[in-house]
Parts: C-alpha cells; sequence; structure tokens
C-alpha cells in the first residue's frame, strides 16, 4: 500500500451534518477499496479563485490514507460522481 494525499472540495449548500457525512462518506470509501485513513485536516469554508458549478464558496478538507493503488480509480470515481463533492485531487506526496 502507498501513502496518498486527497483534497477535497465539498458543496458548501449543504448543512453542517450533510458536510459530515460527506467527509465520511470519502473515509468508508477508502476502507472499502481496502484502504486506511491516517488522518483528516478540515479547512473549513473557504472563498474560491473563481467560480465554480455557479459557486463562489466551499468547504475543504484533506484526507491523507494509505492505499493500494487499483482503489485510487474508484475514489476519483466517486468524486467525480457523487454531488456533494465539488471538485477533489488525489496526489501521492514526497
Amino acid at each position: 500500500m502507498r501513502s496518498y494525499e486527497a483534497v477535497v472540495i465539498v458543496d458548501a449548500s449543504l448543512e453542517e451534518g450533510d458536510i459530515q457525512k460527506a467527509v465520511d462518506r470519502f473515509a468508508g470509501v477508502v476502507g472499502d477499496l481496502g484502504g486506511e485513513v491516517t488522518g483528516i485536516d478540515r479547512w473549513g469554508l473557504r472563498r474560491f479563485a473563481y467560480e465554480i458549478r455557479h459557486q463562489k464558496e466551499g468547504y475543504y478538507f484533506v484526507t491523507n490514507f494509505r492505499a493500494p493503488e487499483s482503489a485510487i480509480e474508484g475514489l476519483e470515481r466517486t468524486l467525480r460522481i457523487a454531488d456533494e463533492y465539488v471538485r477533489g485531487k488525489i496526489v501521492r506526496p514526497e
């Protein structure tokens, strides 16, 4: 398993409970795909430099996790398909 870091933006129009569910859902998908979350850092509400999907702000969180390479495709697919996620990027830290 390799170490990864994901920066995810959640729709800011959601209620606080729904934002927490979106964070938990991402961590759950990591676990379902054979990985383990090592840390979640909630950055909170941030203003965008430009509008994304007609929104001006979003809720950011950064997740550090370990997962097999085959799990990354499933995680990226979840970020693309789920409506509560505005954007997401998964990278391997140096």
